[in-house]
């Protein structure tokens, strides 16, 4: 089967970003699964020229080698209504052509030619514009999206709405639910959201839980552990999960544990003021990007998740698990994993006050860590590597 694999026109990594991560995971199984696959890195710049080109960034495909047949880079058009009467008869009629120019004429012409050249039997769309990209292009093959997250859900949590803001959110959803209902069939790393996408109305969705290649566990030597909070800036959950957990309860850990330290991975260029302010604390550590985790997520020590919202999939829980980290985490954040089991291969908290409380007892108990932390790696093995889920993906592709 030739499969045409859009994505985003940027780094695709298992250890860039979220994102990045779903990306190569995506990738990496359908490579293995042996389909012919052929990479379209999609441009969202503006522009009013559609190109497919073979100008690809070779920084954002250094660690895809062997995963696919084809790459190339695909500019899209911008083409936004003309006119007020238009806009607003296209605001009521087709939201997907006010709030996304690159629905056009244009770049159907160019995908429906790519796909007639190719010969492609099947569409894989990474995240919402892809899919909606070639949802709305009315191609003459099945179009599976792979769902990383509800934008109606997440964009309320920023800031609050001005009413245009709200008026567009309203619209986004009206798209982004009949891109759920219409397509195929959908694909999500959360649990809770497949679910959801079933309940919208699109029974055919399947759940693929994050998959990351095995390391090799780092040894700790270190007597006491350390905390670990691992994630950029530049996504919603870590800015605004490490802030709360700085403000609610940071302070009560150095009062409880005098020696308690934070180490902080990911690039804070995102950062609020307030959270660079809180971030210059003596006992927390910014160690910034980090391309190899290993030496950094060492066995047995803690690690958070302090975001407070069932949103979206929190990519780096295969990856604690992965290298027997202790998981402590808002029920919340944990839900998009069923998998997850309290006590057993992880803490999970009802809240940041409970997360605190839950940290004091985990700093001091050595056995309680080790045991948690080999129960999340025998987890990992078990659920999170390509292997444990081929023949799930293969058998729902088949039906296609």
């Amino acid at each position: 089967m030739n499969i045409l694999f859009l994505v985003n026109n940027t780094k695709i990594s298992p250890n860039a970003n979220g994102g990045a991560s779903v990306y190569f995971s995506h990738l990496e199984l359908l490579a293995k699964l042996g389909y012919t696959i052929h990479v379209l890195l999609v441009d969202f710049q503006d522009g009013q020229q559609a190109e497919i080109s073979s100008n690809v960034n070779q920084d954002y495909i250094q660690e895809i080698n062997g995963f696919y047949s084809e790459i190339n880079h695909f500019q899209v058009a911008q083409i936004p209504p003309k006119g007020i009467f238009n806009r607003i008869k296209t605001a009521v009629f087709q939201p997907e052509k006010f709030e996304y120019f690159f629905v056009n004429t244009e770049n159907e012409k160019i995908l429906k030619e790519y796909i007639s050249v190719n010969n492609i039997n099947l569409v894989w769309a990474e995240w919402r514009w892809t899919a909606i990209l070639a949802h709305y292009a009315k191609l003459p093959i099945p179009v599976i999206y792979a769902h990383h997250d509800w934008e109606f859900k997440l964009r309320k949590l920023k800031s609050r709405l001005s009413l245009l803001q709200k008026f567009h959110l309203k619209q986004k959803k009206r798209v982004e639910l009949d891109l759920v209902k219409n397509v195929y069939g959908c694909v999500s790393a959360s649990f809770t959201e497949t679910e959801e996408i079933k309940v919208f109305g699109n029974e055919n969705a399947l759940y693929i839980p994050l998959m990351y290649k095995e390391v090799t566990i780092t040894k700790n030597d270190s007597k006491v552990p350390s905390i670990v909070h691992l994630g950029g800036m530049g996504t919603t959950a870590n800015r605004i999960g490490l802030e709360r957990f700085l403000e609610v309860c940071w302070e009560d850990l150095k009062q409880q544990i005098p020696t308690v330290e934070l180490n902080v991975i990911g690039s804070l260029k995102y950062a609020s003021n307030s959270l660079k302010n809180r971030l210059k604390d003596p006992k927390i550590k910014c160690l910034g990007f980090v391309e190899n985790l290993e030496p950094a997520l060492k066995a047995y020590d803690i690690h958070i998740i302090p975001w407070e919202y069932n949103t979206g999939t929190r990519t780096r829980i295969p990856l604690v698990f992965n290298h027997a980290q202790v998981l402590v985490c808002t029920k919340a954040a944990a839900s998009c994993y069923p998998e997850l089991n309290h006590n057993e291969n992880c803490i999970l908290s009802d809240n940041l006050q409970h997360m605190t409380t839950q940290l004091i007892d985990l700093y001091n108990n050595t056995e309680k860590r080790i045991f948690t932390g080999n129960n999340a790696r025998k987890t990992f093995l078990n659920h999170f590597t390509t292997d444990k889920q081929m023949e799930k993906l293969k058998e729902f592709l088949e039906r296609v």
